[in-house]
């Protein structure tokens, strides 16, 4: 690219005004493009965006930008060597490269899928102009949330890490929310987001004013409103000057700001070395701390480890790094890049020089890091540093972060203890959790809450110990999002015990005393009892019909069900299905169960044919007691499957229950309670 990178607003390439200043190669040191350092008058493109952008926006509905952005994020992907390439000049590897770009990949599909999720279960209205979301509120109300595109403009100022991901990220935000967006990247990433947007634009995708692009130091939040929203990433030294400058306007814009995070990782107790949990954390942590050379958010900066174990971690995870060479990321044998520029390579040297005054060094001396920039290299090179805080309560480990391949190792004794630190720094991080025992795991994740955002429980024996996208699947972006706690992410069994809610795929309990036949306080969520078979013959089908009065053909016309496109002959009523099941599962003597009070969630996935032969799985998923009264909720999964093991239906089933015993005749049921992979 000849010249400065040119801006994109009011619909146009606009060159700047100077000749810039030039960024070089991160590894090879030539020239790559140069940058203004004058900017640019802003007014004609925040106009431009609420003349023209918003009404654009406006004559699309949340399906048609949804689609609009699943289609984008398959021509984008299908140039991703092209942008990869354009990546390497920030020494950022070609693997690195990759997750970068599909990060962003996958957070516009995953934006575009949320949508398209709340739309498919009937959360729009019939136009699609407005989400409709079910409100907490009380049991009978009528009330639900709406949730519109909000009149404003977005800015997006970006750091220099992760440059795609924040960007794509970003537009897909605000697109689905049908807001338009001005971004201005870092002065270090200028090109490959001018070429991203680019991109963006020429897909014909996105109506006029959707997206423009600032390059340079431009002056943007001058022009915001109150309806606006201003994101930004970067330090926290330049998010408190951002918000300087917006306390001096008459009404300030929402922000959404990400500034610096010390994330954490977690080492169960029952971590010890030869087991699956130790070596899965090793691996993790290592590739944490020197992925993008450490220059991410998502890089663990505090890794917490059972007291008796740091010694032992800390030898295994300095080994594992002693592997990983600084050179050029493409070069056989090494493992990592350069940071991004020398006066990037001094801060993080300031941090880590606060750092030691609190900790011990285990890798990382300063004579090694001399030694490696002495090597005559053009880039900004930095071994990986390993620490250990030996007082995990000394401020500097949870205010410092040093931005690069910089990793603290911390004692605990006890779950409380990580709690009490964590509230010397920061919220909304994120952090993982790594152990085999779901007690342990539900310890851990009740210390990380009050502080995160965002919890992983990895567990070492699922299919894959990666770590997981940073998106909920649901979450419809910064403009849209509701209120939430905690996002945990586990494997069921895990999730089941953290949340003491039961989930599909978690382990079932199964014991000698019926789960409808025990009292509120004896349920225990995941207790189940499966029941079957139970053949379906034509004769049941044909007397329901005759009870019911429902005689539609599919369930008593042989020749006219035989024409139907997808059954092809007789099938049982759907109903009918549900009331055998409920035949199968239900005790018929008095008990605790006091009355049915919902059934949701139901979903016929098969059909059901005279011959088939029904196996009924109930499960308590969820115990709501009721305080002060005799009797609370259970929340039931109901699972009905073929003689193939075929699901036929599923639901939710909703009983109120009495949890003290009842003049009809339920007596104390106490029971054994064992754990079986298959019913009793």
């Amino acid at each position: 690219m000849s010249g400065p990178v040119p801006h994109y607003l009011c619909g146009r390439r606009q060159p700047p005004a100077d000749r810039g200043i030039a960024r070089r190669h991160a590894v090879h040191g030539h020239e790559v493009f140069r940058v203004t350092t004058t900017g640019i008058d802003a007014a004609p493109a925040f106009a431009y965006a609420r003349t023209v952008g918003i009404p654009a926006l406006r004559g699309t509905d949340f399906a048609e930008r949804a689609r609009s952005l699943h289609r984008l994020a398959r021509l984008l992907a299908g140039r991703r060597e092209e942008f990869v390439r354009l990546l390497a000049h920030l020494g950022t590897s070609s693997a690195d490269a990759v997750r970068d770009i599909d990060g962003g990949l996958e957070a516009m599909r995953r934006r575009a899928a949320a949508i398209t999720r709340r739309l498919a279960d009937g959360g729009a209205t019939a136009d699609g102009r407005l989400l409709v979301d079910d409100g907490p509120g009380a049991r009978g109300s009528a009330s639900r949330s709406v949730l519109d595109a909000p009149p404003g403009v977005a800015v997006r100022i970006g750091g220099f890490s992760l440059p795609a991901t924040g960007l794509l990220g970003a537009f897909a935000d605000t697109f689905v929310a049908g807001v338009p967006v001005v971004v201005r990247p870092s002065h270090r990433t200028a090109q490959v987001v001018a070429h991203l947007v680019r991109g963006i634009v020429e897909s014909g995708e996105i109506p006029d004013g959707a997206l423009q692009f600032v390059s340079g130091p431009t002056r943007l939040a001058d022009h915001l409103t109150a309806h606006d929203l201003l994101g930004f990433t970067g330090t926290s030294a330049t998010a408190r000057r951002v918000r300087g400058r917006l306390a001096t306007l008459r009404a300030a814009p929402r922000e959404d700001f990400a500034t610096d995070a010390l994330d954490c990782a977690v080492l169960g107790v029952d971590g010890v070395p030869g087991t699956a949990a130790f070596a899965v954390f090793v691996d993790r942590l290592v590739a944490a701390i020197t992925a993008y050379t450490g220059q991410t958010r998502a890089a663990v900066r505090r890794a917490f480890v059972p007291a008796p174990l740091v010694d032992v971690v800390a030898e295994a995870v300095a080994a594992a790094l002693d592997e990983v060479r600084p050179g050029d990321p493409d070069t056989p044998g090494a493992g990592m890049g350069p940071l991004i520029d020398a006066s990037h390579r001094r801060r993080v040297l300031v941090g880590v020089a606060r750092l030691r005054g609190a900790t011990r060094t285990i890798r990382g001396t300063p004579g090694r890091i001399a030694a490696v920039a002495d090597e005559g290299r053009f880039g900004a090179y930095l071994p990986p540093v390993l620490l250990v805080a030996d007082d995990p309560g000394r401020r500097e480990v949870h205010e410092v972060e040093a931005f690069g391949p910089v990793g603290t190792l911390l004692p605990y004794r006890s779950s409380a203890d990580i709690r009490d630190v964590l509230t010397l720094g920061g919220r909304d991080l994120h952090g993982w959790v790594v152990t085999e025992d779901p007690a342990t795991a539900r310890d851990l994740v009740r210390a990380l809450t009050p502080t995160h955002s965002r919890v992983e429980i990895v567990d070492p024996h699922a299919p894959s110990a990666e770590p997981s996208a940073p998106y909920d699947p649901d979450d419809l972006g910064a403009f849209l999002r509701r209120p939430s706690g905690t996002h945990v992410l586990a494997s069921p069994g895990h999730l089941a015990a953290v949340t003491d809610r039961w989930e599909p795929g978690a382990p079932r309990v199964y014991g000698p005393t019926h789960p409808l036949r025990r009292r509120l306080g004896e349920v225990r969520a995941g207790d189940a009892v499966t029941v079957g078979p139970r053949t379906v013959t034509r004769d049941d089908i044909d007397r329901f019909a005759e009870l019911t009065g429902d005689r539609y053909y599919l369930h008593t016309d042989e020749a006219g069900a035989a024409g139907h496109p997808l059954f092809r002959g007789i099938v049982a009523h759907g109903y009918l299905v549900l009331s055998l099941a409920a035949g199968m599962f239900v005790p018929p003597e008095p008990g605790p169960v006091l009355a049915n009070r919902a059934l949701e969630n139901l979903r016929f996935l098969a059909p059901v044919r005279p011959g088939d032969a029904l196996t009924v799985t109930l499960t308590a998923r969820r115990i709501t007691p009721r305080p002060g009264a005799r009797h609370g909720e259970v929340r039931w999964h109901v699972e009905i499957v073929n003689q193939n093991a075929r699901p036929v239906a599923d639901f939710d089933l909703v009983t109120l229950t009495a949890d003290r015993p009842t003049d009809a005749g339920d007596k104390d049921t106490t029971h054994a309670r064992h754990h079986h992979s298959r019913p009793l």
